[in-house]
């Protein structure tokens, strides 16, 4: 089980990741970390730990497309948190 950040906001996490939920909603539950304060290195953190946990490989997929989120490895359109890494929204 991977570590909690927010219960509430995991939940809709994992629920949107098994759902293979599109950009637009993973963004959305991303951003609701980023406005409660966690960072990117938190979220990252946990993203990470349920992509070693799965042998998924759409799954898996879903997870990195959230991850390029947190990291910066997207479109400025997609970016939840700015290259820092910091709280501020790109």
């Amino acid at each position: 089980m991977p570590h909690t950040i927010i219960a509430g906001i995991d939940k809709d996490l994992l629920a949107a990741l098994d759902a293979r939920a599109g950009l637009l909603t993973l963004r959305a539950i991303l951003l609701r970390y980023q406005a409660s304060g966690v960072t990117a290195a938190q979220v990252a953190g946990l993203l990470q730990e349920l992509r070693a946990a799965t042998q998924d490989e759409a799954l898996e997929d879903t997870i990195l497309d959230a991850l390029d989120m947190v990291t910066g490895w997207c479109g400025p359109e997609l970016r939840v948190w700015d290259e820092a890494g910091g709280n501020r929204a790109s």
